[in-house]
């Protein structure tokens, strides 16, 4: 079928790691036998005058195989504007979809990433020109409680224009039921490239047993609480935990772990591409994260896919992959909790099998697990 997909953010020029699992699940789409199309409205900002951006304008590119319109240019209207961003997105999106229609005709259906902006957008377009479309929303502004009031009664207003919504994660559609009704919404996790990942224990250290954890170092990832917990029960032990990423609180991190006294036992890596997580996974015996909002979390399928036993949160998203076969779930904040699960890891290593995690994590987060139901909603959209 024909399928126009419009992502509330995406890969650009200067960020090509934005809204790349947008572009995965398009890829994956593609793959499986639909024709996809991606219009993305890029908008600038004023703080981007010196960042490379490409030309202005529309332009259309096959990227990775998948036909993509784009709409780049400024907006110089301050984000917190009621509906400035809104208002921009939704002008080119409409002529990205003249433009596509020019050249291809009518789609089958919609599928739009966030209500706000895409999902509004794609509402207000496909009413007008009488296509049905569905939701997925990403953000973790819902459970964070950070919608506007006046962003509310637009995202209400997609919801109910759209045929369904998705949510990525449990946390997340608890959040979303205030705006739908319970038949229309449903959980399909964010795609991953499993075949990226795969179990190399020749990578794995022998010497101290080690903790992996990645993330953008801001106060939600929770990495104060992980490296409380891990200096609370490691201590001038022979473990040790690697964190990669960056962010505002790396400087106040690093400070943490030498104050805790286990500043040779945590160590730094900065800033990882896709590549440098996944060796870095490998190299680790567990991976683990302690933060305090998750919609999903995608590296818990990455670490999953080599066949790491993880442990979490119980933060919104990772409720749904952590079990069992897999892993240990603790609490938010909770630095006893989470240190007692680091350590019967530590203890208990063993007792995890690499190739069960992995065919766990194939079976319900592949390619072919989440395309194939996501191809289920568009057959009783359109009713095939």
């Amino acid at each position: 079928m024909r399928i126009v997909i419009v992502p509330s953010w995406y890969p650009t020029e200067d960020n090509p790691i934005n809204g790349v699992f947008f572009k995965e699940q398009a890829k994956a789409l593609q793959k499986a036998g639909h024709d996809v199309t991606v219009l993305y409205p890029e908008i600038w900002t004023s703080r981007m005058l010196n960042v490379p951006k490409g030309d202005k304008g529309i332009s259309f590119e096959l990227e990775d195989g998948i036909k993509t319109y784009r709409f780049r240019g400024y907006n110089f209207i301050p984000g917190r504007v009621p509906f400035s961003t809104a208002t921009v997105f939704y002008y080119r999106l409409q002529k990205l979809y003249k433009k596509y229609v020019d050249q291809e005709g009518k789609p089958d259906v919609f599928h739009a990433h966030s209500c706000l902006w895409a999902g509004w957008a794609t509402a207000k377009l496909t009413e007008s020109e009488n296509i049905p479309f569905l939701l997925t929303e990403h953000s973790s502004a819902f459970i964070r409680g950070l919608i506007r009031a006046y962003e509310k009664k637009e995202i209400s207003y997609a919801c109910k224009r759209a045929e369904f919504i998705i949510s990525v994660g449990p946390g997340l559609a608890k959040k979303l039921e205030s705006y739908t009704q319970p038949e229309k919404l449903t959980i399909i996790p964010n795609i991953v490239d499993i075949g990226k990942f795969t179990i190399d224990k020749t990578k794995l250290e022998h010497g101290a047993f080690r903790f992996f954890s990645v993330a953008f170092l801001n106060h939600n990832k929770g990495m104060d609480i992980l490296i409380q917990s891990f200096a609370k029960y490691f201590i001038n032990k022979p473990v040790e935990l690697v964190i990669g990423g960056d962010g505002q609180e790396r400087q106040a991190l690093e400070l943490l772990a030498k104050n805790l006294g286990v500043d040779k036992q945590v160590l730094f890596l900065g800033e990882l591409d896709r590549e440098q997580v996944r060796d870095e996974i490998q190299k680790a015996h567990v991976f683990v994260l302690a933060s305090r909002f998750e919609t999903f979390g995608v590296v818990f399928i990455e670490a999953l896919a080599c066949g790491k036993p993880i442990i979490s949160t119980a933060c919104g998203g990772p409720e749904m992959i952590v079990n069992e076969i897999n892993g240990k779930l603790v609490q938010v904040e909770d630095i006893d909790g989470l240190g007692q699960a680091m350590k019967y890891m530590e203890e208990n290593y063993d007792t995890y099998n690499a190739e069960d995690i992995r065919n766990d994590c194939v079976s319900r987060f592949s390619e072919e697990s989440v395309v194939t139901k996501i191809t289920k909603l568009y057959e009783q959209v359109l009713r095939v």
